[in-house]
């Protein structure tokens, strides 16, 4: 199975090969050694229409996996699905919306990106109902906070996200993305 992957990844524009990465984050971030429960038989071959009883301890080694997400996140509870970057951004949006609804907040559909994101990105904000306003980025290709911050306050009545990847699309962790998060939070988002 790793090697099929690892097949997959070449196919692919990566961090490896360009300045560019885009493609499969999933491939090009997943280190082979998060991998190997791939191939381990007692959890890949698993049938699809396995007995509920028969599968205790694949329940239990999943919900313990959870528990321990809540306990880092401080979260009351956390998915395992979906796998996918793009499946989770439209999760994570979902999410977001259905809480701003439980708040009387539902008017708040402004979803801020940044010009570098994935393309995947500002779609999945249309598909969840949202407005996308696009942030520029700096000479670096980071998140520009002026700009960020400008139009998180114009917007400020109606923002619900800021939508970063992390590290970001050219593969950087950038330094100022606890600003970036502080900026959104004092606009409502």
């Amino acid at each position: 199975m790793l090697r099929y992957l690892q097949m997959l990844v070449q196919k692919d524009i990566t961090l490896s090969k360009s300045m560019i990465a885009l493609g499969s984050c999933t491939m090009k971030l997943n280190a082979s050694t998060e991998m190997r429960t791939i191939g381990v038989p007692e959890i890949s071959s698993i049938h699809p229409f396995t007995p509920k009883e028969q599968l205790e301890g694949y329940s239990e080694l999943l919900n313990s996996f959870k528990r321990m997400l809540c306990a880092v996140t401080k979260f009351d509870d956390v998915s395992l699905q979906p796998n996918s970057g793009a499946q989770g951004e439209y999760a994570g949006l979902s999410t977001i919306k259905k809480y701003l609804e439980s708040r009387g907040e539902g008017h708040r559909k402004v979803c801020l990106i940044p010009a570098s994101a994935h393309g995947t990105n500002p779609a999945s904000a249309v598909l969840c109902g949202m407005k996308v306003v696009i942030v520029k980025s700096d000479e670096k290709g980071n998140v520009d906070l002026a700009d960020l911050k400008t139009k998180a306050e114009q917007h400020k009545k109606d923002l619900a996200a800021f939508m970063i990847t992390y590290p970001s699309t050219h593969g950087v962790y950038e330094d100022t993305v606890i600003d970036a998060i502080n900026i959104i939070h004092e606009n409502g988002g």
